[in-house]
């Protein structure tokens, strides 16, 4: 079979110390695009590579104008040119927006950050104008769906739903003593962080004995002081960024994801791949993986109280039943693993 030609456009791309979710994701799908017999020519100008080999040709990205009638198909992350396919990683700057703010703190935010506003409505618009030029668009999730149709005015017929690919780790699931939940909340206020001192609060008062691990490194004034203010010191473990996240899901009996924007959240599923059940709110694209008292719990909003009556729910599981819900966290992303999420990508490529 000849090899198909297929360039990659996007403004960053890496194989190594992954900055985000959707970083590690374009790395995983063009290792995986290559293994498939795709030939890959690279379009991009933020690069830190250590496996050249899967990529025919480096460019940067504003060489990809001189080049485009080259290739078989265009894959573009973010929608940064007209391409057959984009991949969708994040929400629209509207939808962040009104996630992030009140009106009134968005009215100010114009005015106060006008230069930061300008920035991320220009680069709106113009995702916004080439997003429409593409023939198929891929999102992680309905609650990313929802969005794209909404502020990108996208065809609904034209959005295609593939969640991120799933991390294969060692299962080594036993209960703590103390039941520990774990949340990753680098980014704290948006990861949800102040949410779930919040629910430390609420659920301390229920006299059950947990314990909630935090992977975030530079504990800030804000946070030290609430977890003060709260009386929570003996509920609350921080800890640094883990190099073998593995080890972290093993270490938790369940996962609590309370962020306020998330198009999916990759430690969702992964977690649930250990066997660890996950609570998460409604709007978090991870929902799609959760039914209620399956393998998790979904709550509505991001009240503090919500997510501390979920995490209840979960203490409140007897031994065996809670084992069962670990059984079906593991069976409820076996469809999501790395090969099942480049084969799905593939048959899109194929059948445009």
């Amino acid at each position: 079979m000849t090899k198909k030609r297929l360039a990659f456009v996007t403004n960053i791309y890496r194989d190594n110390n992954f900055v985000s979710g959707g970083v590690k994701l374009n790395y995983i799908l063009c290792k995986g695009l290559q293994e498939h017999g795709y030939k890959i020519d690279l379009f991009a100008d933020n690069i830190s590579m250590l496996h050249p080999q899967i990529f025919n040709q480096v460019f940067s990205f504003d060489e990809f104008e001189k080049f485009k009638q080259n290739y078989d198909f265009v894959l573009s992350d973010k929608a940064c040119v007209p391409s057959d396919v984009t991949y969708i990683h994040d929400h629209s700057y509207p939808y962040r927006a009104k996630m992030m703010f009140t009106p009134f703190r968005f009215f100010l935010y114009k005015i106060f950050c006008i230069s930061h506003h300008k920035k991320r409505y220009i680069e709106f618009i113009k995702v916004k104008e080439n997003i429409c030029k593409c023939k198929k668009v891929v999102v992680s999730s309905k609650i990313l769906e929802q969005d794209i149709v909404e502020n990108y005015s996208v065809d609904k017929e034209r959005v295609i739903i593939i969640p991120p690919p799933v991390e294969k780790y060692q299962v080594k699931r036993y209960k703590n003593r103390v039941f520990t939940f774990g949340i990753s909340a680098p980014g704290f206020a948006r990861k949800g962080g102040y949410i779930a001192l919040g629910a430390i609060n609420a659920l301390k008062k229920k006299n059950v004995k947990f314990k909630v691990k935090f992977i975030y490194s530079s504990v800030n004034l804000a946070v030290k002081l609430l977890v003060k203010l709260y009386r929570i010191e003996d509920y609350c473990e921080f800890i640094p960024a883990q190099a073998d996240m593995g080890k972290f899901y093993n270490s938790i009996d369940a996962l609590i994801m309370p962020s306020i924007i998330e198009p999916f959240g990759m430690v969702a599923g992964e977690a649930l791949g250990t066997g660890c059940p996950v609570i998460t709110a409604e709007h978090c694209g991870a929902a799609d993986c959760i039914k209620q008292g399956y393998n998790g719990y979904i709550y509505k909003g991001n009240s503090p109280q919500k997510l501390a009556d979920a995490m209840f729910n979960i203490l409140d599981t007897v031994y065996l039943d809670y084992l069962k819900m670990c059984e079906n966290s593991v069976i409820s992303v076996n469809n999501l693993f790395q090969e099942n999420f480049v084969d799905r990508f593939v048959k899109l490529l194929e059948s445009v």
